[in-house]
Parts: structure tokens; sequence; C-alpha cells
């Protein structure tokens, strides 16, 4: 629950318990509400393409050939990401970074 709306319900439920509130309390618990829902929006962070090392995996396994070793969440091109190590079916090792913001998969 955000704070803005937790302050409305706060007010509403303490509301019979201390008397009326003037018209003017409600519109500064409205005003305060409001500017702390528009401060929340501005620091949301991006949705994730990729949420989980699991479905990471899944998109490499569709685009590579081979058996995967390692799999651990790490940062990729500075976004939140994946990196998975593989083995192909000729035996060399390799590794596939997943950027889990824009689903980008790039082998290393």
């Amino acid at each position: 629950m955000k704070f803005g709306s937790m302050l409305v319900l706060i007010s509403c439920t303490l509301m019979p318990f201390y008397g009326k509130a003037s018209g003017t309390q409600l519109a500064g618990v409205s005003a305060a509400s409001m500017s702390i829902a528009a401060q929340s929006s501005k620091k949301a962070p991006q949705q994730l393409k990729v949420r989980s090392v699991e479905q990471a995996i899944q998109l490499v396994k569709r685009q590579y050939q081979g058996k995967v070793l390692k799999a651990q969440s790490s940062r990729v091109n500075g976004h939140p990401g994946y990196r998975i190590k593989l083995i192909s079916n000729e035996g060399v090792v390799f590794y596939v970074s997943v950027d889990a913001q824009t689903g980008s998969i790039r082998r290393n």
C-alpha cells in the first residue's frame, strides 16, 4: 500500500473517533497523497523482459545448442541480467549474456 493511500485510510478510519474533519484537512490529505503518488511513479523501475534465471536459460537454449553448465545473475551493459555458461555438442565451453531489461542475448 502506498504511503498516500495509507494517510487517507488512516484519516477516514480515525474520523469517527475525533469528530468530523474540516474540508481543508481532507483536501490537504488528498493533495499530499497525490504528490507522493506522483513522486513514487517517477522512481518506478522499468519492467524486466527476463524476470528469472530459468527464463534466461530457456531463451538461450532456443538460440544455442548445448548443455547449460552454470547460470547466475550479473550486470549486462549496465542493466540487470544473467550470464549462462554452456558446453556445445562439440565440447567447446562458451558464455552467453542475457540483458534482463531488453531481452537481448549475446555470445561472449
